[in-house]
């Protein structure tokens, strides 16, 4: 089923009108509608946030999986990974998830998590605010590679590049943006205070509804 689809049948299951779910939703009748009629669609972070406000799991509402109570096993070659939080796509940023959010992958996925992104600074990689990015947990990735990476205590999505001096070690790292609009981030250097590290590696992405 498509997303209105099971936000009727969500609706109907509780005996609630569109006005009442709307409330509840914080929103309005008329978009609750347009949904319901398919003449509307959401992306993917207001399917997580409505998600939350309902207590369902993300994969359910987002039809990527059936409405089963949390930590039942899906069959069918899917696996469920959690969705740990927000990621940004621009300046540094970290919103962590409750834990309760999963999405459903193929088994065949090599992945441990998932981010939401945030921000535009990699749509040319043709990611965009509310994508699903899945990362795969490592703590190195090769020049190149996107990375989610956490500076302090916030995280950012970024392909990672080593500077290195004339005998082979390292400068400073650049974690860079593949929109021309945002600059890079400089990680490294005597005067480096930050606490860097690396998450792991993005292997996919989902895009938002």
């Amino acid at each position: 089923m498509e997303f209105g689809d099971i936000l009727k049948q969500l609706r109907q299951e509780r005996g609630l009108s569109q006005e009442e779910l709307a409330a509840r939703l914080g929103t309005t009748k008329q978009v609750i509608s347009r949904y319901e009629t398919k003449k509307r669609i959401p992306r993917l972070s207001v399917v997580a946030d409505y998600a939350q406000k309902l207590g369902v799991p993300l994969s359910a509402l987002s039809g990527e999986a059936p409405i089963v109570p949390a930590g039942a096993i899906p069959v069918g070659g899917h696996r469920r990974v959690p969705i740990l939080g927000a990621v940004a796509c621009g300046e540094p940023i970290y919103s962590p998830g409750d834990g309760t959010d999963f999405v459903s992958v193929e088994d065949d996925l090599a992945c441990d998590f998932a981010l939401i992104a945030e921000g535009d600074s990699m749509t040319g990689d043709r990611i965009y605010s509310g994508d699903v990015v899945f990362v795969r947990a490592q703590d190195h990735v090769e020049d190149g590679e996107i990375a989610a990476v956490a500076v302090d205590d916030e995280l950012t999505l970024k392909r990672v590049r080593r500077l290195r001096r004339a005998d082979g070690s390292i400068a400073f790292t650049q974690l860079l943006p593949s929109n021309p609009a945002y600059a890079p981030i400089d990680i490294g250097g005597e005067d480096e205070t930050r606490n860097v590290r690396i998450l792991g590696r993005a292997v996919a992405v989902r895009f938002a509804l």
